[in-house]
């Protein structure tokens, strides 16, 4: 490869990087916003756990997942299932 095409590599590269640092940058709020309003009812949670609504519920009820209510309906915000999700995988050995 002559030095030219390297030149021209090189520069192709330093340009998607900051294409794709420019394109997070405007991205990252927006998704973190969507995540924040996304919430389950404890029937979704299950399935997103692949567990049983009932241990959904001992899950709440223990506290170990937060949670809130509605109208007496339950709900879980998806950021604060994959944080303790995050947490679970960390202190596995």
């Amino acid at each position: 490869m002559s030095l030219f095409e390297e030149a021209i590599q090189q520069t192709k590269e330093e340009i998607l990087t900051e294409l794709e640092r420019r394109l997070w940058e405007r991205l990252e709020p927006r998704i973190e916003q969507a995540l924040l309003a996304r919430h389950m009812s404890i029937a979704e949670l299950a399935k997103y756990l692949h567990v049983s609504e009932p241990t959904v519920r001992r899950l709440i009820r223990e506290r170990t997942i937060p949670s809130f209510r509605v109208r007496g309906q339950i709900f879980v915000r998806q950021t604060d299932v994959d944080e303790w999700i995050r947490k679970q995988v960390e202190v596995m050995p």
